[in-house]
């Protein structure tokens, strides 16, 4: 049985359902759909496309297919200015984020498209400050670990006479460097999620489309719409990085075969910028 049924009272066999997907073909004046598990990835274009409004699917709500203006009313030097004003922020005002605030921004995250409709990003929202010092100190934990290691296969190659790789001398510099840093910083002072009211862990699972692009999409999507309710945030992937040390691993209990995708910290800034920034020109070639 198709998940789609077509009013026929309503169809006008426009035939924009049959050009835009396989699972419609049209016979004898009259159009036929035959979705299923095997046919249909739930994107719910048909039922958005058509003019008539002739078309419900079994698999989706169908209140949520809302009547669209025919314009978009974002002007686009209004958005582009929202681009040009987002910046990394790591420094919070004395404020939390209100629950129905985080809420609406998790709402609006299940509309970022994703690879092959697959709908599977899930998110870890952390607002305990207890946790989030803990996954903090881990993470430092775990970095000092891998220095440890890698310092120790750097000198038995060299007591044998051999060359580091190029990239365990580029992992042991980043490394090395990022030790120099974090000693020089005052103690106390969480130099992974800093302190931010809010941290947003997307996670999904590692078998799937473009998990790793639907995590950036994702999170790129909710630190937007974050900007017009007055929140800032910024990338922490020096978290990805050590995400796959045990003790973290455990702290966190994801799903089994999820993999995290995409790390935001959140929260309301405690500075202002008053001018946009400038950005080398991007390379581009036309054909």
């Amino acid at each position: 049985m198709s998940w789609v049924s077509i009013d026929k009272d309503l169809c006008t066999v426009c035939g924009t359902c049959v050009e835009r997907c396989a699972c419609f073909s049209e016979k004898d004046g009259e159009i036929i759909a035959s979705a299923d598990v095997n046919s249909c990835n739930v994107c719910g274009h048909c039922v958005s496309l058509c003019p008539t409004r002739a078309i419900s699917h079994s698999q989706m709500n169908m209140e949520n297919f809302i009547e669209l203006d025919e314009n978009i009313k974002i002007k686009t030097d209004d958005f582009i200015d929202l681009i040009r004003r987002r910046r990394s922020h790591r420094k919070w005002a004395d404020k939390p984020v209100p629950r129905e605030v985080a809420e609406k921004l998790v709402d609006v995250c299940r509309y970022a498209p994703t690879g092959s409709n697959v709908q599977n990003v899930e998110i870890l929202l952390l607002q305990d400050p207890a946790k989030i010092k803990k996954l903090s100190d881990l993470t430092m934990e775990s970095f000092e670990k891998a220095q440890e290691m890698l310092e120790g296969r750097a000198k038995a190659l060299k007591a044998a006479g051999k060359e580091l790789p190029a990239s365990m001398q580029y992992s042991l510099d980043v490394l090395r460097l990022r030790s120099q840093r974090m000693a020089s910083r005052e103690p106390g002072r969480d130099t992974v999620f800093h302190k931010a009211p809010l941290v947003w862990i997307f996670h999904s699972p590692e078998a799937t489309s473009a998990p790793k692009d639907n995590g950036v999409i994702a999170s790129t999507t909710v630190a937007l719409t974050a900007m017009t309710m007055g929140l800032e945030s910024t990338y922490i992937g020096i978290f990805e990085m050590a995400a796959s040390y045990r003790p973290i691993m455990e702290e966190l209990n994801l799903p089994a075969g999820h993999k995290i995708i995409s790390v935001l910290i959140m929260g309301y800034p405690s500075w202002t910028y008053h001018r946009t920034v400038d950005r080398k020109p991007i390379k581009v070639r036309f054909e």
